[in-house]
């Protein structure tokens, strides 16, 4: 029997479960399409720590039917709060929320819908969007790793190939 295939939407929803849990009043999720306002500018509900999907890469364990692999999920979480006394105590604010995000998700276990965890979350970078000369909006990535196994469904009978 496979373990889990820690599929990138799974792995969406733990790390939505681990932010939502942890930082009260503070607007969490996925950037999505609805953050996406009629000028096509990204629109985000302040303070938030949004998450987003960067990608996925795999490398096989070395099994013959390659069906087990280490996977690296990337998400960034993009920060910011609105402090319309200065652009700086808007900075200062926005540098706050990281500050609540990096230990709450620094090390984290993060536990899937079928039951398996993954490895400790690594923090890789903080950076901010390139247009943004003050640095209001922060993004963290981040790189979430497990041992993906998948069922082989259409490889079963490969077996004298």
């Amino acid at each position: 029997m496979p373990g889990s295939m820690v599929l990138p939407g799974d792995v969406e929803q733990s790390l939505l479960a681990a932010l939502t849990g942890g930082l009260a009043d503070i607007n969490v999720g996925a950037i999505s399409d609805k953050d996406i306002g009629d000028d096509d500018q990204l629109v985000l509900e302040m303070p938030c720590a949004r998450q987003r999907y960067v990608g996925t890469e795999y490398k096989n364990q070395g099994d013959n039917q390659w069906l087990t692999y280490d996977v690296s999920h990337i998400f960034e979480i993009w920060t910011a709060a609105e402090d319309l006394t200065s652009k700086e105590a808007q900075r200062t604010a926005t540098l706050a929320i990281i500050a609540l995000v990096l230990p709450l998700i620094a090390g984290a276990r993060l536990m899937l819908a079928d039951t398996s965890v993954t490895e400790p979350v690594a923090l890789k970078s903080i950076g901010k969007l390139p247009d943004d000369i003050v640095g209001q909006i922060y993004i963290v990535t981040i790189e979430i790793c497990a041992i993906a196994q998948f069922p082989g469904t259409l490889a079963a009978g490969n077996e004298d190939l």
